[in-house]
C-alpha cells in the first residue's frame, strides 16, 4: 500500500513568512538579517508506512515539535521567491521529511547565500555553506523519495534511501541544476546550467552535463 503523507505548511492560510518566523521559531532558525523576497513554500512532512491506507489516512500523527531546529538560514542570505527576474522563477521550496519514527531531515543554509526559486528536499541532511550562489530553479534532493524497486509495498518509506548533500562555500550552481543524494560540491566549484550531479565535484572545478562531468580545473589565487 502507498505511504501516508501528512504536512505542516508554515506559510499558508494567510500566514506570511513574517508570521511563520514567530509561530514556528522552534522549527525555523532564521537570522534577523536574512532577507525573504516573496513568500517561500515551506513544508514539514511525515511519511509513514501503512498496511491499511484507507484506515490510516483518517488520523494524524505529525507533531510540530518533531521538526525543532529543522531549518536554519544564515546572516545576509537572500531567499528570492518572486517571478520578476530576467529568467523564469518560482517560490523557493524548503521541505523537511520525517520517515516513520526516525529523526527528520535538516536543512542548513549558511551566510550570504542567494537562492532563486531553489527547491530543497531533505530526508537526512542538506548543508549549504557560505556565499553559495544558485541560479533559478535549482533542485537538491538528499533522497530518491521512493524505493528504486518493489514500490507500493507497505514498507516503502522505511526502504527509501537517503544520504547527506553538502555544498561548500562559494560554489555556484547554474540555472536548472539538479543535485542528487550523497553528493558533495566542493569549494568554489561551478556547475553548468541544467546539469544533473550524482557524483562529488572537487574544489575549484567546473562540471556540466547529464550526468555532470569535470570539464575544467579553475586557477584560484591563494
Amino acid at each position: 500500500m502507498p505511504c501516508v503523507y501528512e504536512n505542516i505548511f508554515p506559510v499558508s492560510n494567510g500566514m506570511t513568512i513574517e508570521d511563520a518566523k514567530a509561530v514556528y521559531r522552534d522549527q525555523m532558525n532564521f537570522h534577523k538579517e536574512a532577507t525573504f523576497v516573496g513568500e517561500p513554500h515551506i513544508a514539514f512532512t511525515l511519511a509513514r508506512d501503512s498496511d491499511d491506507y484507507q484506515r490510516d489516512v483518517q488520523f494524524s500523527l505529525i507533531d510540530k515539535a518533531s521538526f525543532n531546529n529543522a531549518i536554519t538560514v544564515g546572516e545576509g542570505t537572500v531567499i528570492y521567491s518572486d517571478d520578476n527576474l530576467a529568467f523564469e522563477n518560482r517560490p523557493v521550496r524548503l521541505t523537511v521529511v520525517q520517515v516513520n519514527d526516525q529523526p527528520p531531515g535538516k536543512i542548513t543554509i549558511g551566510k550570504g547565500v542567494v537562492m532563486q526559486g531553489t527547491a530543497v528536499v531533505s530526508y537526512q541532511e542538506v548543508e549549504i555553506g557560505d556565499k553559495v550562489l544558485f541560479g533559478p530553479q535549482v533542485t537538491i534532493m538528499d533522497s530518491s523519495g521512493h524505493p528504486v524497486t518493489g514500490r507500493w509495498g507497505n514498507d516503502d518509506a522505511a526502504r527509501t534511501r537517503s544520504a547527506k548533500v553538502t555544498i561548500k562555500d562559494n560554489a555556484w550552481l547554474g540555472m536548472g541544476v539538479t543535485i542528487l543524494k550523497g553528493v558533495t560540491i566542493g569549494h568554489n566549484a561551478v556547475i553548468g546550467a541544467n546539469s544533473v550531479v550524482y557524483q562529488d565535484v572537487p574544489d575549484n572545478c567546473i562540471a556540466m552535463g547529464n550526468p555532470a562531468q569535470i570539464v575544467k580545473q579553475l586557477d584560484i589565487a591563494p
